[in-house]
This record gives structure tokens, sequence and C-alpha cells, in this order.
């Protein structure tokens, strides 16, 4: 009699089994190397990552229990990979990703007078690029009364921002009014060598540019208090939607210091946003 209720729970176990393996390989198998990439990242951000002694040094509690917390989260998306769980490993992977990354931002390294510093750098190019375009002949301003207008108030909230303070916030609202003056000065100088020309010490410091544009556009849909058509609001929001998610993948890749896939996925995530404020009717 003994024997045969061993025999019967080895059969239970032999089809439970079977039903967890049968609900794994129903998972899209294709998307393991996908998968393992983001383990992958994510063991190089907490093994020995900037961002990761940077956290560790400054000791902050809540920061820390994240980062044990996105350990466990990459070894059970480990283990779910190797049961070829896919679907199991993307979620937790992702959840991993997720927690390092607020981890992170809980220990900022940018000091105030970095802050001012990047503010004062960005004032100086709106004011020579808005007297570079306003120097050329006004047939070739491309930009409308109400366009010069627009941008000259933005210069003015930054500065005001700046005198209480929130370099940061100034710099954002500053980002997308440099972009707009840059490449309108380069179409009027037909692609020739500007007065002005981006050049950065470091692949981090071009990145720092990107983002900063990104927040720009972001703080001017918010302060600007205009909203989409009712007709655009579907694109701005896949657009946003777009945006954030390409900012995230540029955030994890930046992160792991792998600059020329964070650059360019900031890039896109910037071109994303710039449509957004487009679409909702800016003309700044």
């Amino acid at each position: 009699m003994k024997k045969k209720w061993e025999i019967t729970a080895i059969t239970l176990t032999v089809l439970c089994t079977g039903v967890q393996a049968a609900d794994c390989r129903d998972d899209d198998q294709s998307k393991a190397k996908q998968v393992a990439q983001k383990l992958d990242l994510l063991t190089r951000l907490l093994d020995d990552s900037e961002p990761l002694r940077r956290t560790q040094e400054d000791g902050n509690a809540e920061a820390l229990l994240k980062i044990d917390e996105a350990r466990q989260s990459l070894a059970d998306a480990r283990t779910a990979l190797d049961d070829g769980c896919v679907a199991d490993a993307s979620s937790l992977s992702s959840a991993g990703l997720k927690l390092a990354t607020t981890a992170f931002r809980k220990s900022p390294n940018t000091s105030r007078t970095q802050a001012r510093d990047a503010y004062e750098g960005a004032l100086q190019l709106s004011t020579s690029f808005l007297l570079s375009v306003e120097a050329q002949p006004a047939e070739l301003h491309g930009l409308s009364a109400e366009d010069l207008v627009g941008i000259e108030r933005q210069i003015d909230r930054a500065e005001s921002l700046a005198s209480s303070g929130n370099f940061a916030q100034a710099v954002r609202l500053l980002a997308p009014v440099n972009d707009r003056l840059q490449r309108r000065l380069a179409t009027i100088l037909n692609n020739k060598t500007l007065y002005y020309e981006k050049s950065f010490a470091t692949p981090a410091d071009e990145y720092t540019y990107y983002k900063e544009q990104y927040a720009g556009y972001l703080l001017l849909l918010k302060t600007g208090r205009k909203e989409a058509a009712y007709s655009a609001r579907n694109r701005v929001s896949a657009l946003l939607d777009n945006a954030a998610t390409l900012y995230e993948e540029a955030e994890h890749s930046a992160a792991a210091k792998a600059w020329s896939d964070a650059i360019a996925t900031m890039q896109d995530a910037v071109s994303q946003s710039e449509q957004a404020v487009r679409a909702s009717g800016y003309t700044y």
C-alpha cells in the first residue's frame, strides 16, 4: 500500500512539472536573446558600475534596499530564463532595471555650481543664437513675429527660474529654444559652419545635452498650459509614450556607460517629444 502511494505521489509530481513546462513552452522563445541582453545590462549595472558605487557611497537606505530588490529580480529572471520561461524572465528583468534606475536617481551627483554653470552656458547660447538669427535679412528668418516673441518669453521664464535658484529647470526651458534657433541658423547659413558649434568634452556631456533637450520639451508642454486639439490628442499621447520608453532605454544604456546607444536613443526621444510639442500647436 505504501509503495502504491509513493508511485501516485511521483506521478502527480511529474504531471505538475509537465504542466509548468508546458506553460513556459507557450512563450515566444525567439525573444530569449533579447531578454538575455537585458539581463547582461542589469548585471553590469549591479556589478561595479559608477552609479552603483555612488549609491553605495551615498548610503541612502531606501536606495540600497532597491538595489537588493533589483539583485533578487536579476536572480529570479535568470532562473526563469534557464527554465525557458521567457515572458517571466522579461518581466522580472524589466522590474530589476526599473528598481536599479530608481535607486541611482536617489543619489544625484550634479552640484549646484555645475547646474548654475550649465544654465549660464545655455543662456549665453540662447542670446547669441537669437542675435545671430535677427542679424540676418528679415526674409531669411523663417520665424514669424509671434515665434520671436515666444522665444523671448521662454528665455525670460528661464531667467526668472534661475533667479529663484532653479537652474536645472531653467536649462530645460532653454534647451528647445537653443535647438530651434541653432537649426534655423544652420538653414540660413546653408548648413555651413555656425558661429557656435556643438562640441562635447565627453560622451557623457553629449548625452546630457540631448537629455536636457528632452526635459525641456516636456517642461514646455507642462508649463505652457496649451492643450492639443481634440483630433491631435491621440497622436500627442502616442508620441509622448514612445518618447518616455526611449528615454528609459537611454537611461539604462547611460548607466551602463554604453554611450553610443544612449546618445542615439535619447536623440530619438528628443525627436518624438519635439513632434509632440508641435502637434500640440506650439510655435515657440
